[in-house]
């Protein structure tokens, strides 16, 4: 810390030995002051630009340590006419104090419209933007919810899939989620404060080099307003069960300090149904028992949040910032399970088994995010500082109690698993602007993640007391520490443009099991290179990209305990898990910066898939993650307007892949493949009454994933919405799935299985939101604004 602290006096004194300096007011033609204006500073030798201020409330605006040279200023605000004061000769050491008077600008003023509504879709050069803030149909629900509205996304219970492109890696504000139950996260976790979700296919040399699908960053909502703002959200959904949510988010935006914060509450509502058919064979395939298995989860957990954030402009180039985030879930709830038994497979019930598991379970996730931005100069060098600290942590309780109907009860089992996660991670990041063409980033990252995860299994004895059960119960603790350093160097010349990184990681994880004193050490060092070039051609623009990652296994993955979910099925974790290693290459062509045609080409060594498999000579069957030798995908998608239908907006597309997997597993080789087809709608209409509309839907023909053969599915979308109080105030309702299937699948290899999962549906919900405050715009640009960077920063709110 001594050597960093050093390292930036020496770099912020080395940049601050120029004494000159103009100042000024922005007036109307009253007299009044008019704050944050865009005033921007060019040298009148060649007008190159030098920097950009906004005024303040006052009206004044200033920049600091000038070279002595002759400038020039443009001022500009929308709904004001321009003005340039020329030939302003700044000597040594001396100090020019200018008044400049703006004009309103009435032909402007009577032709423009700001419309507050982002574009659904934004494809950018190295990411696939989704704007869900303002989605009529993403009214309420969680996180789960709003991932339903990601073009190509699969969500089938808790499990997240991309289609053509594999698992996503999952990001919160561009902090990573690996050490934490994403489930529970995902779940849980309210979707009302989602502004935006970046698909990331072809991540650069700064991103961690994690997981082997597309990274998701899910961005959460922040302040661009002036003053004192609010808003507040109220919502409520029913399908099978109820389901509420509220929020209050406040900001102050004041001078050089930027304030916000928020808290929410809010009840979501889940069901799953899982049927389960598994029938035993022979080595000479007859039917030797048949297990009908049907597994009921429904909850309603009940979540807070609550997050503060504080940026303070200290100077022009130096930013401090603090933000702290906290969310917590309780959930409580009795799941069942009913298994019927045909020992001979001939259609008859020998006996069945009811076991109701009651669940006690809760979550909480905390962090402090302080972080410190030095903007060097006019040139564009940059010099970014953050740090993180987060913490997880979660108890878990639940009792099985397992009903015979021929021979009675069976013994009660009891787990009880609490844990807890640290997570401290760092980066230091520089860009450095080589010329006007090539652009240098280079940074180090630095992570430790300490886990504790201790599961007490318990079963009642004959007198009715809790004995400990020897074969489940795990004390694990895992760690991990991961270095990375990596270069960057971009290039842009006319309509060409592109990038090359390379990216070091080392991480050294260990996994300690103290229940039966084994430790293992498992360390990795590895290069990921990652680049990319781009034409514009016209409306178009052309991308060549390519990038190598790891996907580690998840701590809950190494860790070896058993996990009974009734008595004939249970989960294992597998502490011989080895990384997955994916190279990935994608051509994408964009049409007006909206999504057009992709192809993209993935393989992966050692994937990382999950399995069922029977047991030897047993009636159980177990879930468990294995490493297939290898998978190759294939998948080409089409995106296309709908704009130029009369009075309709959004899009649809058509994704179109092939997947392969080949392995030498349990002791047979293993090798599936399939072509699937997944497409999908988003139209927006007007309603009469200024009311707006939105329709979508989206369709999958089913897919390979690992030894499940999985059918199609489909589902459904419809919402509207009105605003009235002078647009401050909204209302939207939606239902979800009121035309849906559900998920299939079977399993042919080594066992014969069929499955079915069923979630509630349709369901309908509303959202009433209301505005309140100044809700005049900020800019923080350093460049000039104009009427497009006021319209952007009205929809970024």
């Amino acid at each position: 810390m001594k050597t960093i602290l050093t390292f930036l006096a020496a770099i912020y004194l080395s940049f601050s030995i120029s004494a000159q300096s103009i100042s000024g007011d922005i007036l109307d033609d009253k007299g009044n002051p008019i704050y944050y204006a865009t005033v921007a500073l060019y040298t009148s030798a060649d007008s190159n630009y030098v920097s950009a201020a906004s005024s303040d409330l006052d009206g004044s605006f200033e920049f600091k340590s000038l070279e002595a040279k002759n400038y020039y200023l443009k001022v500009n605000m929308l709904g004001y006419q321009d003005v340039t004061t020329d030939n302003i000769d700044l000597k040594s050491n001396s100090t020019i104090q200018k008044t400049i008077q703006l004009f309103e600008d009435s032909q402007l003023l009577s032709t423009v419209e700001i419309r507050d509504k982002a574009p659904l879709l934004e494809q950018k050069a190295d990411k696939l933007i989704v704007n869900v803030s303002d989605n009529i149909t993403n009214t309420s629900g969680s996180l789960l919810d709003v991932m339903k509205k990601v073009p190509g996304m699969i969500v089938v219970q808790d499990r997240l899939s991309m289609a053509g492109a594999g698992s996503p890696t999952i990001l919160l504000n561009g902090k990573s989620t690996q050490y934490m139950d994403v489930q529970a996260l995902l779940r849980d976790m309210p979707g009302d404060n989602i502004k935006k979700v970046e698909i990331i296919h072809q991540p650069g040399a700064e991103y961690e080099a994690a997981g082997s699908g597309p990274i998701i960053n899910i961005i959460l909502k922040k302040n661009s307003l002036f003053g004192t703002n609010g808003n507040v959200t109220l919502g409520v959904g029913r399908g099978e069960l109820w389901d509420y949510t509220t929020g209050l988010n406040l900001s102050h935006y004041a001078g050089r300090l930027n304030i916000t914060g928020g808290i929410g509450y809010s009840r979501n509502a889940w069901v799953e149904e899982i049927s389960l058919v598994r029938r035993l064979t022979t080595i000479s395939d007859q039917v030797n028992g048949v297990y009908d298995q049907l597994n009921r989860d429904a909850a309603t957990p009940k979540s807070y949040r609550g997050n503060i954030r504080v940026d303070w402009d200290m100077t022009d180039q130096h930013r401090f910032g603090l933000e702290s985030k906290y969310y917590s879930s309780d959930n409580r709830r009795t799941a069942t399970n009913v298994t019927d038994v045909d020992l001979t497979g001939t259609n008859t019930q020998d006996y069945s088994l009811s076991t109701d598991n009651e669940i006690d379970r809760s979550w909480m996730y905390s962090s402090i995010n302080p972080y410190y931005i030095f903007e060097i100069d006019t040139a564009g060098r940059k010099l970014e500082l953050d740090a993180n600290f987060a913490r997880f942590e979660r108890e878990g309780l639940n009792v099985l109690s397992t009903t015979n109907s021929l021979t009675g009860a069976f013994d009660q089992q009891r787990n009880d698993q609490p844990g807890f996660n640290n997570i401290f991670a760092t980066s230091l990041d520089y860009t450095h602007p080589l010329n006007d063409i090539l652009e240098l980033k280079v940074g180090a990252r630095y992570s430790n993640a300490e886990l504790d995860n201790n599961l007490m299994s318990e079963f009642k004895n004959n007198v009715d007391l809790w004995v400990n059960n020897e074969n489940q119960s795990n004390h694990y603790l895992f760690n991990e520490k991961i270095y990375a350093t990596y270069g960057k160097l971009s290039f842009s010349k006319g309509d060409w443009s592109g990038t090359a990184g390379l990216r070091y990681e080392k991480s050294e994880s260990q996994g300690i099991s103290l229940t039966v004193n084994d430790t293992l050490n498992r360390p990795i060092s590895k290069l990921f290179p990652s680049a990319s070039i781009s034409r514009k051609l016209g409306v178009l623009a052309a991308t060549v990209s390519y990038s190598y990652r790891i996907d580690r296994p998840r701590y809950s993955t190494l860790n070896p305990f058993v996990y009974y979910l009734d008595p004939f099925t249970f989960e294992q974790g597998n502490p011989n898990i080895r990384p997955e290693l994916t190279h990935s290459s994608k051509f994408t062509l964009s049409y007006e910066g909206q999504p057009f045609f992709n192809i993209e080409y993935k393989r992966s060594n050692d994937a990382i898939v999950e399995v069922t498999r029977q047991e030897p000579n047993s009636e159980e069957a177990s879930k468990t993650d294995v490493n297939f030798d290898d998978r190759t995908i294939w998948s080409g998608s089409l995106f296309f307007p709908l704009d130029f239908i009369p009075g309709l907006s959004g899009y649809g597309g058509v994704i179109l892949t092939h997947t392969d997997f080949s392995s030498f597993y349990n002791e047979g080789d293993f090798a599936r493949s399939k072509f699937n087809t997944t497409t999908f709608l988003q139209a927006e209409f007007k309603l009469p009454g200024d009311i707006n509309a939105e329709l979508g839907g989206w369709f999958t023909s089913g897919q390979q994933e690992g030894i499940f053969r999985a059918e199609h599915l489909y589902g459904t979308s419809f919402g509207v919405s009105k605003k009235f109080l002078d647009n401050k105030a909204k209302i939207s309702l939606g239902v979800e799935d009121f035309v849906n299937r559900f998920w299939h699948a079977s399993v042919d290899y080594q066992q014969d299985m069929d499955l079915m999962v069923t979630w509630q549906a349709p369901v309908v919900n509303a959202r009433f939101s209301y505005k309140f405050g100044n809700q005049h715009l900020k800019s923080k640009s350093k460049k000039a604004s104009s009427a497009s960077d006021v319209i952007q920063r009205a929809q970024d709110n």
